[in-house]
């Protein structure tokens, strides 16, 4: 927009700078914090703050107080200041050095392709900044909810921790299993869905139907971490019961269940997709707005569109793309959904026989 001023006999025009507007294409993300980055900064994309905190911390040889998080805090842009002790181990794990500094452009092999700029939704509600904060908010309270969710699951599995471990061989001793099984993962479906605050503001109708309707298809996301599925025996260490891929055919549909929720765990594990990963797709499980008989279907898509959006940029972040990893995560959404439907209603009105030591 130009702006002409008349200054006596002299007619003078300003010409105001457009807004600049965002990259078709995206951006590239900060490996640390998952800022836009600003550049190729120690060996790593990364944005000004973090670029800024790695040289202080190296020129200063600043040593940082251990953080008391047992898995290290989830450095973000809105939480990167609150713990320097993660944020450098966050710097190093990402490949930041000193002696990697460069000069001139970033070498080919190190930018990534376009297929893997972060962008965001055509129409986004605010500035790319204000997206990101809300989206950051989301991301850490779905996550603490998950935390939160798995320790309300250990504490509540710890009573069969002495017990033996028992083979799963027929369709009773499968019922066992389930009797121990099912309380438990609506148990966490529950404590994790009530810790989210977009979950509470539903009806309290639609909070019932989508925890029933999810329960199952989560179990495997907790699964992924707790059960070892990597051996011939498929281990459900949690409740002290073991089922063999060759005795599943002899359990009838349970067997069905646990050989093909066995498959679909393999499948996500293969993905190594880090604790707020799973946390966000546990969070689109509980979220889906496709679910028979669910209501409040505008909120529950938005909120499956920023989920989806917060796992890309989690994927890009984290594994350096998204474009293989993400389509794999929707084919595992299908099998999730595919195995609860056919079975869900038979487990759940099958006779279930409690053991003694329940």
């Amino acid at each position: 927009m130009d702006l002409k001023i008349q200054c006596g006999n002299r007619l003078t025009t300003i010409t105001s700078k457009k807004a600049k507007k965002p990259d078709p294409d995206g951006h590239i993300l900060c490996k640390i914090c998952g800022d836009k980055a600003s550049g190729f900064h120690y060996g790593v994309f990364s944005c000004e703050g973090c670029k800024g905190f790695f040289r202080r911390s190296v020129r200063q040889n600043l040593v940082y107080k251990p953080c008391s998080t047992p898995k290290r805090c989830l450095i973000m842009r809105i939480s990167r200041n609150r713990c320097q002790f993660c944020r450098m181990h966050r710097c190093i794990d990402s490949g930041m050095s000193h002696e990697s500094v460069r000069l001139g452009r970033c070498p080919k092999k190190d930018k990534p392709s376009r297929f893997n700029f972060f962008k965001l939704p055509q129409g986004a509600v605010g500035t790319d900044v204000e997206k990101q904060i809300r989206t950051e908010q989301m991301i850490l309270c779905i996550h603490e909810a998950f935390r939160g969710a798995r320790k309300e699951f250990d504490l509540f599995t710890d009573k069969y921790s002495s017990a033996p471990i028992t083979p799963v061989q027929t369709d009773s001793d499968a019922k066992k299993l389930c009797s121990r099984f099912l309380p438990a993962m609506v148990l966490f479906t529950t404590y994790f869905a009530k810790d989210i605050p977009e979950f509470t503001r539903l009806q309290e109708t639609n909070q019932k139907l989508l925890i029933r309707e999810s329960f199952m298809e989560t179990c495997a996301v907790l699964s992924s971490h707790s059960s070892d599925v990597d051996s011939y025996d498929l281990i459900a260490d949690k409740f002290r019961y073991y089922v063999h891929h060759e005795t599943c055919f002899k359990m009838g549909p349970f067997g069905d269940f646990f050989h093909k929720m066995f498959t679909t765990i393999q499948k996500l594990r293969s993905l190594d997709m880090t604790d707020v990963e799973l946390s966000i797709l546990a969070a689109i499980i509980l979220f889906c707005p496709d679910r028979p008989g669910v209501g409040e279907s505008f909120h529950l898509e938005k909120m499956e569109e920023d989920l989806t959006l917060a796992l890309k940029c989690q994927f890009l972040l984290n594994h350096g793309q998204c474009d293989k990893l993400f389509p794999k995560t929707v084919e595992i959404l299908v099998d999730l959904r595919s195995i609860s439907t056919m079975h869900s209603e038979k487990i759940l009105n099958s006779t279930v026989e409690v053991d003694g030591d329940d």
